[in-house]
């Protein structure tokens, strides 16, 4: 039988004019502001590809370039932004210069108005199943396994990092999934794989995860983006992988697509809510 392939295209169309109509309804574009600093492309690609998913649905996505900046320069970017009433979302894009903790900038970020997820209120809320803005990554995993139907079973992910292992593990928990997280210590990640029915990998390798890893019920999700030889692939061998397991994600085509729109869904979520509690204003 021809494996499932889980494309998320469709997923993010309907997700985009869900919301395009609630921007509608509040009468006002929701404006997010993404700092870069550092000449990154890669980062430049993917600002201008939310600018661009932004004007679709009626959003306000401006890219604010910085060929250097100090932390404490760009801290204080962050609170002019964050005091500014017209701004509902702020967004640092990564990577930044190795002189600047990523981490360290992202707690300088409002709650309401950190649109990737990664401030330690949002993070915690997730902990304690009061999610409120969440990491998009893992929220497009949750967005696939629900489409496509595989929802409250066990789950691998292979991955523990704050954008995509530990957020999508207690999400999946708060969803009713019995999980397992594994990570480059882990002892004999096949076998814990190949006893889950989902297999979530985002390692950052190309190829990582080939059929060995895999049985013939397993479902895949590939949320590795990987360039080699100007071709972006996953972290899964994909062509072993998909004549062995149930369905697969592809890339691209799988998880990105959801991953940007999600961007945008904190970001309408974060302008409803300061509409409607007037904080920030």
């Amino acid at each position: 039988m021809a494996v499932k392939l889980l494309k998320g295209e469709e997923i993010a169309e309907k997700k985009a004019e869900e919301l395009k109509e609630r921007i509608e309804k509040m009468g006002v574009s929701p404006r997010l502001v993404l700092l870069q600093v550092g000449n990154y492309s890669a980062a430049t690609i993917y600002a201008r590809a939310k600018i661009k998913r932004g004007k679709k649905i009626g959003a306000d996505v401006v890219l604010e370039k910085y060929e250097d900046l100090t932390k404490q320069e760009l801290v204080r970017r962050i609170e002019e932004l964050s005091a500014d009433k017209d701004v509902n979302g702020i967004m640092v894009e990564n990577p930044l210069p190795k002189t600047i903790d990523y981490y360290d900038i992202v707690k300088s970020i409002p709650y309401y108005k950190d649109v990737d997820a990664l401030s330690p209120y949002n993070q915690g809320s997730i902990a304690i199943n009061r999610e409120f803005l969440v990491p998009a990554t893992a929220m497009a995993v949750v967005d696939i396994l629900k489409y496509y139907g595989y929802e409250k079973t066990t789950a691998t992910i292979i991955n523990r990092s704050p954008v995509v292992g530990r957020p999508l593990s207690m999400m999946m928990l708060n969803r009713d999934y019995t999980v397992s997280i594994c990570h480059s210590k882990t002892p004999d990640i096949r076998s814990i794989a190949k006893a889950s029915k989902i297999i979530v990998v985002a390692v950052g390798r190309p190829g990582f995860l080939d059929d060995t890893y895999v049985t013939e019920s397993s479902v895949v999700i590939d949320v590795g983006i990987n360039y080699v030889q100007d071709k972006v692939i996953g972290d899964i061998d994909f062509d072993k992988v998909s004549e062995k397991v149930e369905a697969v994600t592809p890339v691209p085509g799988g998880v990105g697509p959801i991953t940007a729109t999600n961007i945008l869904s904190n970001l309408v979520k974060a302008a409803e809510y300061q509409s409607n509690t007037n904080i920030g204003r």
